[in-house]
């Protein structure tokens, strides 16, 4: 099955008809069989590895949450057998009704987060979006995005500055309440499943990166999403039947500064991510990701310039990765910044 841009890797494994699933899953970690690409691009700081599948996704299943079932849990050798969910995702059905579900995924995750339970049961308790994981955002940003389409390394002003507007994100997140957060919310990873009933059923996967964050943190994932073009009225629409439903209910000034603040470190990493994996990996399958990714980055920044320091030079830098994108030399530097041929 099709990969995304990381390690891990699907297979769906068709059975005999006996009585049981006609088709499962595999998902099988990084095992280490198909080395990455050589590059010399710089590595970003490390963050905590994510924990096994397990018992994570069973934890979810018995809290009622839509989660593909599990059919077999290897954690040695990295492999799990999971409920064959499809190929029917967000991203495959139109418009109106991807809104209705989007809807319908925002309120799964006040009951998301009123999940509670012991790190050493459930490690993703143990996991939380702190400094050090906001901090390989900014660098992810500022090492892979500027450099690779601006063919030059970020200024020491662009350093500062930016640096200065991850450290109040950081303050953000660590003031607020952390709850069980999905952490890579968006319509890729919702599918939709059509047994026998009229509707076909909302799933969420890729659940075993889940952590503690602020509440608006899977909100920002979903609703800003790289792939998906949400007009800002079915955003407000969105964020306003959501927070009054949150279990820590915040009030409406600090749920929208912490969402925007999120949301641009998210976008930064997203851009980066999608950049780097069209540079140093050559793999240019989502690039056209990338434009969107930086307007949605301009028109935050320029909404909260009066309420984050470093904004103005990160519009300017986004404002000149823009110009980049769209010159036509753009897709020529091959190694000394966009990818070429």
């Amino acid at each position: 099955m099709a990969a995304g841009l990381g390690t891990r890797r699907f297979h769906r494994l068709h059975f005999a008809d006996d009585g049981g699933p006609a088709t499962l899953v595999a998902r099988i970690e990084d095992d280490g069989a198909l080395p990455p690409p050589a590059t010399n691009w710089p590595t970003p700081p490390p963050w905590l590895a994510e924990p096994a599948l397990e018992p994570l996704l069973g934890f979810l299943a018995e809290a009622g949450l839509p989660v593909p079932a599990s059919a077999l849990h290897l954690e040695a050798e990295g492999i799990d057998l999971l409920e064959d969910v499809g190929d029917t995702n967000l991203l495959c059905v139109p418009e109106d009704a991807r809104r209705a579900r989007t809807l319908e995924a925002c309120a799964l995750l006040p009951r998301l987060q009123a999940l509670e339970a012991e790190a050493r049961a459930i490690p993703a308790f143990g996991r939380a979006y702190d400094a050090t994981l906001i901090a390989t955002k900014a660098w992810k940003f500022l090492n892979w995005t500027v450099p690779m389409l601006l063919g030059r390394p970020a200024s020491a002003a662009e350093q500062s500055e930016i640096g200065a507007l991850f450290d109040a994100i950081t303050s953000l997140a660590t003031a607020a309440p952390k709850r069980l957060a999905h952490r890579d919310c968006k319509a890729e990873n919702l599918h939709l499943v059509r047994h026998a009933e009229a509707s076909a059923r909302l799933v969420m996967i890729d659940v075993q990166g889940a952590f503690l964050a602020p509440p608006e943190y899977d909100l920002a994932c979903l609703l800003y999403d790289l792939q998906v073009t949400n007009d800002e009225a079915f955003v407000e629409e969105a964020l306003a039947a959501t927070r009054e439903t949150l279990p820590d209910r915040p009030d409406e000034e600090t749920f929208r500064t912490r969402f925007d603040a999120l949301a641009l470190a998210r976008l930064c990493k997203d851009v980066a991510h999608v950049v780097h994996a069209g540079v140093a990996r050559g793999d240019r399958r989502r690039w056209h990701e990338i434009p969107r990714g930086l307007a949605l980055i301009s028109m935050i920044a320029g909404r909260r310039a009066h309420t984050l320091p470093g904004l103005t030079k990160l519009a300017s830098v986004t404002a000149a990765l823009t110009a980049a994108l769209e010159s036509s030399d753009s897709g020529r530097r091959g190694a000394t910044g966009a990818p070429g041929a």
